[in-house]
């Protein structure tokens, strides 16, 4: 399989043109190796995941968030970068074009709260007006729930340790799901009058001002709301392309420890 090939398939179901202006998704390092054989798929290229492809022989990383964010200063060899560069090994990064794709991680969540198919669900936040493109799925529920019966379901399909709720105070009708960190898409359900949201990395003050406006904020962690993308891309990869050898490191793994 060429490098190119790939990009290019991923461009048919996350379109990188459809990434947020603060986004930095695409081939953000292309090695002089184009012919891949073997690759990573990870959420986060971290120096343990560099290691492992390397010593795996992969030519390629394909990752959920970008190995190059903000803006580089300089490279040190604690760098993810830096090794990715030293080893000739490629990366590419789809971060917000598949969080908002069809299919995409929203609507992995969606499926995995029992929510029934995300196709025609009412999108939470649109980014690009007149596509409908953006952040989250809305869910209309058949019967209403309490706030810690939707925490202890999420808790159990996303597989967290532990997670962190405020309730909102009221039955609640209808729900948000949005991967990764959607503290900002708490306001959006305070405009829509939305009763509760289960996203990743939420802040304290996202927390006061739901519980204020008597919104259910469930904080599923931002890891356990979007590793699930890993294997979506394996799935789909393998099929496409069988006679690569695409692989989800060891190394591959929550970063963070709860006591």
């Amino acid at each position: 399989m060429k490098l190119n090939e790939l990009y290019k398939y991923i461009d048919t179901f996350a379109p990188f043109s459809t990434q947020d202006e603060f986004d930095n998704s695409g081939l953000l390092i292309e090695s002089e190796e184009t012919e891949i054989t073997k690759a990573a798929i990870c959420l986060d290229i971290t120096n343990g995941v560099v290691e492992e492809a390397h010593a795996c022989g992969a030519q390629l990383i394909v990752s959920h968030h970008p190995v190059i964010f903000h803006k580089l200063a300089a490279l040190d060899p604690k760098s993810p970068v830096f090794r990715l560069v030293k080893y000739g090994i490629s990366a590419i990064c789809v971060h917000t074009p598949i969080d908002m794709a069809s299919g995409g991680i929203s609507d992995m969540m969606y499926e995995l709260m029992d929510f029934g198919s995300p196709e025609g669900a009412p999108v939470l936040h649109v980014v690009h007006q007149g596509s409908g493109i953006g952040y989250g799925k809305i869910k209309t529920l058949e019967k209403t729930v309490s706030a810690r019966e939707l925490a202890e379901k999420a808790k159990s399909v996303f597989g967290c340790t532990s997670l962190r709720f405020v309730d909102g105070g009221k039955p609640i009708k209808t729900v948000a799901v949005c991967s990764g960190a959607g503290n900002d898409e708490i306001y959006a359900c305070i405009e829509k009058n939305i009763d509760a949201i289960i996203t990743g990395d939420v802040k304290w003050h996202g927390f006061v001002d739901a519980k204020n406006a008597g919104v259910t904020v469930i904080d599923a962690g931002h890891y356990n709301t979007e590793v699930i993308v890993c294997k979506l891309f394996l799935q789909k990869f393998a099929e496409r392309f069988p006679e690569v050898g695409f692989f989800i490191p060891a190394a591959n793994r929550d970063c963070t420890e709860f006591i």
